[in-house]
């Protein structure tokens, strides 16, 4: 079965790192021969992501670089939102107007005002106030929510166990692990200060220094790190094609890998370090998402160094970021991945599909003898 994958960049007209995925599979053949596809979008990005990620579907998925077919005919079956992240949503906008979007996996708050009020109830918040103060925080998803209605686009939610189209499995959040999350993060309500504060901190976090010298046996990803609850409610899926196995992470933490891994060992009956050949690499390479123990699980032991590379990793980051961080791409080559990076151009995976114009090889991400300072 061919199927492919693109990780979307928008050179200079994005600034941060985001997420932006598209991807496709064979899945039968039409009467004049040609395949025919299942078309799913993985996250947005920032609105530069949407608009290109829609001009790339209409060039290479939809055969209408001129956009002369109309939205009918230009079938996206699933729209998944990983979490409610600006890098991660602001760009769906463009494909849910722009596209006939079959079905939309987002996890929507508010719809589990009742149970989650049970966690959270204190006497100082009532149930409506409750409500509306989760559709004001995650103001990205509700305006995604009234397009959908407005088209008419049915939403679903992405709990570990769903299955789509046969290929596709949810591993992360599990829909307890969810709840306890949403409870995490909304114990105290954002305000414009914190907000602010927290702006702040993350401009400071962000200066990296080389100090730290590695070797391919000496390795100083930190274990317990630890990531934001709402990054560790972000969908984790697994994508099962004939040829590859590939696994799509938005920004999940060890939490929430850790639970993906104990789903598909559990409930599918394998390991995804002995199934997975094709990652994206969790939250733009940062290192409060991964540690060496996580992934020894995920990917598998260090190899010998100088094997033949057995996986890739891909990983979107913004043109002249400062990620992926080096002590994270170490971790994955160590593990016998060879890493690519968008740094804001589009990349391309794919098995079995055809040539492209315009699409070069890739140059990968070296291993580096010197990575960041830990300072945070």
């Amino acid at each position: 079965m061919s199927y492919e994958i693109d990780f979307i960049g928008v050179g200079s007209e994005a600034k941060q790192d985001a997420d932006a995925f598209c991807f496709r599979w064979a899945d039968g053949y039409g009467k004049d021969g040609n395949p025919l596809y299942k078309i799913g979008v993985f996250d947005g990005g920032f609105e530069p992501h949407g608009k290109a990620m829609a001009q790339h579907l209409n060039k290479y998925y939809f055969d209408d670089a001129n956009e002369e077919k109309t939205r009918d005919e230009k079938v996206i079956d699933f729209v998944f939102v990983s979490h409610p992240d600006q890098d991660h949503v602001s760009g769906l906008k463009e494909i849910l107007e722009e596209f006939n979007v079959k079905a939309l996996y987002m996890n929507r708050p508010w719809e589990y005002v009742d149970e989650l009020y049970e966690i959270v109830k204190d006497g100082r918040i009532t149930l409506n106030s409750l409500e509306e103060r989760l559709k004001t925080s995650y103001s990205s998803i509700t305006a995604l929510e009234e397009i959908a209605e407005e088209k008419s686009i049915p939403i679903y939610p992405a709990f570990a166990g769903d299955v789509i189209a046969k290929r596709l499995r949810v591993l992360s959040p599990s829909k307890d692990f969810y709840l306890t999350l949403l409870a995490e993060s909304n114990k105290t309500p954002a305000t414009e200060v914190t907000f602010k504060s927290a702006q702040k901190v993350v401009q400071k976090i962000k200066e990296y220094l080389l100090k730290i010298f590695e070797d391919w046996n000496t390795e100083t990803l930190h274990e317990g790190v630890t990531t934001s609850s709402e990054n560790e409610t972000s969908t984790v899926l697994l994508g099962q094609m004939d040829d590859e196995t590939f696994l799509l992470t938005g920004d999940a933490g060890l939490r929430a890998l850790n639970n993906a891994m104990d789903h598909a060992e559990e409930e599918l009956g394998i390991k995804l370090k002995d199934s997975v050949s094709f990652y994206q690499i969790p939250h733009h390479g940062g290192r409060h998402n991964v540690s060496p123990s996580i992934l020894n699980r995920l990917v598998g032991c260090k190899v010998k160094e100088g094997s033949k590379p057995t996986k890739v990793a891909y990983v979107s980051v913004a043109k002249d970021s400062d990620h992926p961080l080096k002590v994270v791409t170490n971790a994955f080559v160590r593990r016998g991945a060879t890493v690519y990076q968008t740094e804001g151009y589009t990349i391309w995976h794919h098995r079995g599909t055809p040539t492209r114009d315009g699409f070069t090889p890739l140059t990968a991400i070296p291993f580096a003898g010197i990575v960041e300072e830990w300072n945070d």
